[in-house]
């Protein structure tokens, strides 16, 4: 379980709101969000970071911090009902982290969410 709330595993559903969700890109990650029918449900974090930002040392450094990113911005009750699929850039490793946090807020803002 991740620290926002659960996580999800499955490609399938990587894919699901990869196809159906909306997307906004920053500099240091792609938010993707996918709003499921059941408004009641938990919400749901991905997050994946690709081979091309580097050896598994900085992949997990960059998971690290987006983990905590959304661990600090939101309660999980505020966004229950939805899945969000945060997928990390190379930028994430260094970049300022209260600007990461800022991005994510902006990209809530967008989805309609106010923590």
């Amino acid at each position: 379980m991740c620290a926002a709330g659960l996580s999800l595993k499955a490609s399938s559903d990587f894919q699901r709101i990869s196809r159906l969700g909306k997307k906004w890109v920053f500099p240091s990650f792609i938010m993707q969000a996918l709003k499921r029918e059941a408004a009641d449900a938990p919400f749901r974090l991905g997050l994946t970071v690709s081979r091309k930002v580097g050896n598994a040392v900085a992949r997990n450094r960059a998971k690290r911090r987006l983990r905590e990113m959304v661990r600090l911005c939101i309660a999980p009750e505020k966004l229950a009902g939805f899945d969000i699929v945060l997928i990390g850039r190379a930028s994430a490793q260094e970049r300022d982290f209260s600007l990461m946090k800022q991005d994510f807020l902006q990209g809530l803002e967008k989805l309609g969410v106010t923590p």
